[in-house]
């Protein structure tokens, strides 16, 4: 009777060993540091430590999220599990119900490629580029502008929604490819006389993108640059 309590005391404590085992096997984990975020905008780069940045970070297994840090809370070092994994990094813009009410907003996404974490502690270093994913449009005036033109009307197409802009003021659209937009100034002269409109279409959209739309007094036309 002694010996089969000590059998099965023995089976017991090699059984609860070989879950141990298993545990620690399945517990192994490395590093993830992420080195730097930059957002990306009409083609300058916004450089910021990870934990700096004004971004969220998901860290996502099988599509579905593993991990999850608000602005700001980015560890310097993330301990993960063995196993593949990938980033999606984003803004508060890209969380909203409607980005686009008003003048709209930058929106800043990135989901990048698979990953994989090894154990023994070894560490897998992330530089993240995070474009921005619509693009703007904004309009400048010169100095001597309010010296002849008493009033003005600036405004913005596309996708059909038309907004309203004053100078320094931006407009967010939606980005697909091949969509253009279309800009119109008119203005009121020191004569009270409404000017003839100058406008323009952007065929040419790239994301990403803000677009600024500038009146030359000297020509008194439009030109568009990025």
């Amino acid at each position: 009777m002694k010996q089969t309590i000590l059998y099965l005391l023995l089976g017991t404590f090699l059984l609860a060993s070989c879950q141990q085992e298993d545990i620690s096997s399945n517990t192994a984990t490395g590093y993830l540091v992420l080195e730097s975020i930059d957002m990306q905008v009409s083609q300058q780069t916004i450089s910021s430590r990870a934990v700096d940045a004004d971004l969220y970070v998901d860290i996502l297994q099988e599509d579905a999220i593993f991990r999850q840090y608000g602005p700001g809370m980015v560890p310097d070092r993330i301990e993960l599990p063995e196993g593949t994994y990938r980033l999606h990094v984003y803004n508060a813009a890209a969380t909203l119900p409607d980005p686009y009410d008003g003048n709209g907003v930058a929106i800043f996404e990135y989901t990048g490629e698979p990953f994989t974490i090894e154990a023994n502690g070894r560490t897998l270093t992330e530089e993240i580029k995070v474009p921005m994913i619509n693009f703007g449009v904004t309009l400048q005036l010169p100095e001597e502008f309010n010296t002849y033109f008493k009033n003005y009307t600036f405004t913005v197409t596309s996708s059909d929604r038309a907004l309203t802009l004053k100078e320094g003021e931006t407009a967010y659209f939606p980005y697909s490819e091949n969509m253009p937009f279309s800009y119109t100034l008119t203005a009121i002269n020191g004569d009270g006389e409404l000017t003839a409109p100058q406008g323009g279409t952007c065929t040419k959209v790239t994301s990403g993108t803000i677009y600024t739309v500038s009146y030359e007094m000297e020509t008194q036309s439009l030109n568009i640059t990025e």
